[in-house]
């Protein structure tokens, strides 16, 4: 069973059994959902490291991440990357996110998982929503899927937004602002100190 709903998924990560990332081989996770989850939850990009990098072999399996009383994530290797997007519009791969979608049917039956509209987003693949939600809907009939539908921002859009917030909070009440940003300033120190290599 799928449902379809318009929030942003990293809100909703402890509501699910298990959470779907769709990634690309390349060993990245740089912006959108991905970046989230590897900021916060750094044991996911740890694994994801102890891939072999650019191994077209990874398109289509998915890599389980785990650690103790933390969520589940399981990244699916859906995209080969796009260095070249003013030539290439798409880079996901939809052979590779039916084989995925197809183990995790099999592998977690009954589960009740969240991902994002995987390969939609210009992060994952950039793919064709029809095409994608064809795969999935064909697919999902031994688990509970949410679908989360939002548009995914890249790293300095998340800054962006974060500081034009800021800005207009300042405006209106200098004291609120001098808090919001002390208290963005100590998450992000805490985020360092848990993942050891970025702030945001």
């Amino acid at each position: 069973m799928i449902n379809i709903i318009n929030d942003d998924l990293y809100h909703h990560i402890n509501e699910y059994d298990l959470i779907l990332v769709g990634t690309g081989i390349h060993c990245t996770m740089a912006n959108g959902f991905q970046r989230k989850v590897m900021l916060n939850y750094p044991y996911v990009q740890e694994m994801n490291m102890k891939t072999k990098y650019a191994d077209k072999n990874k398109l289509g399996t998915i890599l389980e991440c785990k650690d103790a009383n933390q969520p589940t994530f399981i990244l699916l290797f859906i995209n080969e990357g796009n260095f070249r997007p003013d030539l290439k519009k798409e880079s996901l791969s939809y052979d590779s996110l039916e084989k995925c979608i197809k183990i995790i049917n099999i592998l977690y039956k009954g589960k009740n998982i969240a991902s994002t509209i995987l390969g939609l987003s210009r992060f994952e693949g950039n793919g064709d929503r029809d095409k994608i939600m064809k795969i999935l809907s064909e697919n999902c009939d031994n688990i509970n899927l949410s679908l989360f539908d939002y548009k995914q921002l890249s790293r300095s859009e998340e800054l962006k937004n974060i500081r034009d917030a800021e800005l207009d909070l300042k405006k209106r009440d200098i004291n609120a602002y001098y808090k919001a940003v002390k208290q963005r300033k100590e998450e992000a120190d805490k985020r360092f100190k848990n993942n050891g290599h970025a702030r945001y």
